[in-house]
């Protein structure tokens, strides 16, 4: 029996697992089911330099269309998957179309969050950001002199925010927790972007929340937070996170936590079905962990397809993400939960901040200073952890460290 290989989803772990199939010598069948009318892109850039114009639309495809063609990768766009068959090994489309599969992936994606609003309720001013149609709809709403609120101090409402400042609208970006980025980010990495959107004009309010929605019509007018604040807007951007899409999983009996669960190989709990991306939770130090990011879907997405190519290969992961605001790009390698110190290096406009677990160096952030951030992300991985007075010590090399026992 001819292999065939079957993989839900349209994004970055997709394209990886297929790509990474075919350099690997696979010469069965892939199939590709995107959910949306494209090809699979970049989505990263959709809350950064695709809404400012730096990047068009067609600059964000992973891959040119004729590449799909010469690999014999066959991509069903604009059809959703309704039901795996397990017992049968057929995917049930909404087009009614069946399709065999010897080895399924599940590259679901994640769905955004619609908290603080109900799901019920379709108003014409509020805007959500997950894909190229949501990135379209807000880069239609950029004017200057605008009004706009924005729920959740994440990476993603601050990119979204930087670039509504810079057209020159009216920003603000309510958080509930008792700061921007709590959940990725220490006190001083905060402080410091915190600072950066102060200058820039951006009003910040934390440790508040929406109370109510007052609207006229299908128009959001303002929100009342529960500290008694009202704002007036013209529009009101949801970014609270997102929620890991596993309810096709779900349906098929498939184990969920937090996410699609896999094993180290990225199984599920049926061998012949894999998940991999922003859908797929695995353990890692103890914890189970789900990551939304590009390098964790490009990682996991190569390991799926060395695994069904009969290579057995254990997924580690490697987390490192980027982000930019305004003139600063930040970026991360490793994670910081569980931190116990943090060492600040300010030189001239470079500003990095290195996270400890008692003496072990865990994660780095690091602001227009990519030397630092590579040189701590090989550390991570290398297992090696400087002695923190070093670090302290601006004069102090970070190259070096890497050669130090």
């Amino acid at each position: 029996m001819t292999d065939k290989i079957v993989i839900i989803g349209g994004g970055q772990a997709s394209l990886s697992c297929a790509s990474q199939l075919r350099s690997t010598g696979f010469d069965g069948e892939i199939y590709m089911i995107c959910e949306e009318n494209s090809y699979p892109y970049q989505r990263p850039p959709l809350s950064k330099k695709f809404l400012t114009g730096h990047i068009l639309e067609e600059r964000l495809l992973l891959k040119k269309i004729d590449y799909y063609k010469t690999n014999n990768i066959q991509v069903i766009l604009s059809n959703k998957a309704m039901k795996i068959d397990r017992d049968n090994k057929k995917i049930h489309l909404k087009s009614g179309e069946k399709i065999d599969y010897t080895k399924l992936v599940l590259s679901t994606g994640s769905r955004a969050k619609k908290a603080p609003l109900c799901n019920e309720y379709n108003y014409s001013n509020v805007l959500y950001l997950r894909n190229l149609s949501d990135a379209k709809i807000i880069k239609n709403h950029l004017h200057v002199g605008k009004k706009i609120l924005i729920i959740g101090g994440g990476y993603l409402g601050l990119e979204v925010a930087s670039v509504c400042s810079s057209f020159g609208m009216n920003t603000i970006v309510v958080e509930g927790a008792d700061r921007i980025l709590k959940r990725v980010a220490g006190e001083p990495t905060a402080a410091y972007l915190r600072q950066i959107f102060s200058v820039n004009g951006v009003e910040i309010i934390e440790n508040d929340f929406v109370k109510k929605i007052n609207n006229l019509e299908r128009n959001v007018t303002s929100v009342e937070l529960v500290s008694g604040k009202t704002i007036q807007l013209d529009i009101l951007l949801v970014a609270t996170g997102g929620y890991p899409e596993v309810d096709l999983a779900k349906d098929a009996k498939l184990e969920i936590e937090n996410g699609i669960k896999v094993n180290e190989r990225l199984e599920t709990n049926d061998p012949s079905i894999y998940a991999a991306g922003d859908c797929a939770s695995f353990y890692h130090n103890g914890a189970v962990l789900r990551l939304e990011s590009v390098g964790n879907a490009i990682d996991q997405g190569q390991t799926v397809a060395l695994n069904i190519a009969g290579k057995t290969t254990n997924f580690n992961a490697k987390p490192w993400f980027w982000t930019e605001h305004f003139d600063k790009k930040l970026q991360i390698a490793g994670l910081c939960y569980g931190f116990t110190d943090i060492i600040d290096r300010k030189v001239k406009d470079k500003v990095s901040f290195w996270y400890y677990k008692n003496k072990m160096l865990i994660a780095v952030d690091a602001f227009n200073d990519p030397h630092s951030y590579m040189i701590g992300k090989r550390l991570i991985e290398e297992n090696k952890s400087p002695k923190k007075e070093i670090l302290r010590d601006i004069n102090f090399n970070v190259k070096d460290a890497l050669n130090i026992k």
